[in-house]
């Protein structure tokens, strides 16, 4: 199994998977802060049905228009201050006006996203994200149970390196230190091979996983991450 899995993450880190990904909107992008802002608000809303999240983004994305970047740092997302009116799913506008407020608070003191993560003194990547963002509706809790599946994505899209998917713009993270984003799918295809035993797909069973595949790849194990998705597409 160990050669089909190794054969799966080839055949599906390619070009093509982008096309349709969520990761599609920050390749639309080559300043680094444009790819940052888009990449978090992209796996910040990435709940449910990969088409309806691609949906959204689509339409978020002509909204923020030809530069996030400038889009936060001009505060022209003042107009969803206070606004209910529905976003996606359990989000409303004024929950993406939060979050753009703390982007606004981030690149106002920091050159970039990763900057500020690298100011902070936790280890792990993604608690420095949950602290970062601490009170936006959405980011799971520090030191809760959560994967943090949508976390654990944007750290991969940021951090992989030599990757024709992944972007690799965030020097200051170690690959090695990635978990793997623990979706509902990812979780069901862990099962079957049974690379975990775990009842709920929590972070515990996020991080067996993630050890699982640093025996197949020790510098780089979320590259399984493409494995277990050929191995859905492949065993449906």
């Amino acid at each position: 199994m160990e050669n089909k899995l190794k054969e799966w993450a080839c055949k599906y880190e390619v070009k093509e998977h982008i096309l349709n990904d969520p990761i599609q909107f920050p390749h639309r992008y080559s300043n680094k802060q444009d790819i940052e802002i888009s990449a978090f608000i992209t796996s910040w809303i990435s709940y449910g049905n990969r088409k309806a999240i691609i949906a959204k983004a689509e339409e978020i994305d002509r909204i923020f228009g030809q530069s996030p970047y400038l889009f936060i740092l001009n505060g022209d997302f003042e107009q969803w201050k206070d606004c209910k009116k529905n976003l996606y799913r359990f989000y409303n506008y004024a929950d993406l006006y939060d979050l753009c407020i703390r982007l606004h608070e981030i690149y106002s003191n920091y050159a970039d996203m990763e900057e500020c993560l690298s100011a902070n003194a936790l280890s792990c990547p993604i608690q420095k994200l949950q602290y970062t963002f601490v009170n936006i509706k959405g980011i799971p809790l520090l030191n809760g149970k959560s994967a943090c599946k949508r976390l654990a994505m944007f750290l991969r899209w940021m951090v992989r390196r030599d990757s024709v998917v992944d972007f690799g713009i965030w020097q200051n993270t170690d690959p090695r230190n990635l978990v793997i984003p623990l979706d509902t799918h990812v979780y069901k295809q862990a099962l079957e091979l049974k690379i975990t035993n775990r009842k709920t797909p929590d972070m515990i069973a996020a991080r067996e996983i993630t050890d699982y595949f640093k025996s197949i790849y020790p510098e780089d194990p979320a590259k399984g991450d493409f494995a277990l998705f050929g191995y859905g597409v492949n065993n449906k």
